[in-house]
């Protein structure tokens, strides 16, 4: 063997030592201490802001939001709808680690607030021919509130009579028949399902702003690790700056 041919073999060993060394390198890096990411998202079950249909599509205005974190997080994601209390155990237990919500009690003990996603309006739509044109003439009258809901601003008044309901289309549709003054909204579930139901404003009275700009946040699980955080945190915060919730709050109903 020539000296050039003993060289080219050793070259060869070289670079296939070389691969051999990287290879292992990335298997280690995929052992279970140092596995790659995989973000588990979890979306309220609750139309406008999140539902799935009978195909098995999802929607909403959170999910869509949802999704977009998990897209450019550039981690593997899942981004599942849930109900309320399933969605908050979910967190609590690290079975999730990312939710959006207001910051109630229920979420304050589940996980730990990252960034504001987006701001809300909420609203009281009253019953048409009413005569209420402010918030000081809610007082001693009827109301329907989301059965989970809680308004310190209407406390105070306080209403006649409080009944609460399940769904949004039900206040709908009982301020709309029924003899109730006035029902109270998050300004994209009033929107939502007007458009789904069939009515239009003119259908209603006077819509009455009882709180602006409250904020809805991202949580995270309590454990989730500091580097994952930030990175989470700037995409959030990337997004409330581009404002996204209204180009999808038009989306989903709001004319």
């Amino acid at each position: 063997m020539t000296k050039y041919n003993q060289m080219r073999l050793y070259t060869v060993f070289i670079w296939c030592f070389v691969i051999w060394t990287y290879g292992v390198a990335i298997t280690e890096a995929q052992q279970p201490g140092e596995e790659s990411t995989i973000l588990k998202i979890g979306t309220m079950d609750l139309p406008p802001y999140g539902w799935e249909d009978s195909q098995h599509e999802k929607h909403g205005i959170i999910y869509e939001l949802n999704q977009e974190i998990g897209i450019r997080s550039g981690f593997s994601f899942t981004n599942k709808i849930l109900p309320h209390n399933r969605m908050y155990q979910m967190l609590k237990n690290g079975k999730i680690d990312l939710i959006s919500s207001q910051a109630h009690q229920a979420a304050l003990d589940a996980g730990d607030k990252l960034a504001v996603q987006f701001t809300i309006n909420v609203i009281v739509a009253t019953q048409k021919g009413s005569g209420i044109q402010k918030i000081e003439d809610l007082k001693g009258q009827k109301l329907i509130y989301h059965h989970s809901a809680s308004y310190p601003q209407l406390d105070g008044l306080p209403p006649k009579e409080i009944i609460r309901v399940q769904h949004y289309q039900q206040i709908l549709k009982m301020l709309y028949s029924r003899p109730y003054n006035g029902g109270v909204f998050s300004e994209p579930a009033y929107y939502y399902w007007m458009q789904e139901i069939g009515f239009t404003p003119t259908d209603f009275g006077k819509v009455i702003m009882i709180e602006c700009n409250k904020e809805q946040w991202i949580f995270v699980r309590k454990e989730l690790p500091q580097k994952v955080r930030i990175i989470l945190k700037q995409i959030v915060e990337d997004m409330y700056k581009e404002n996204l919730y209204e180009a999808l709050l038009k989306k989903y109903g709001k004319k």
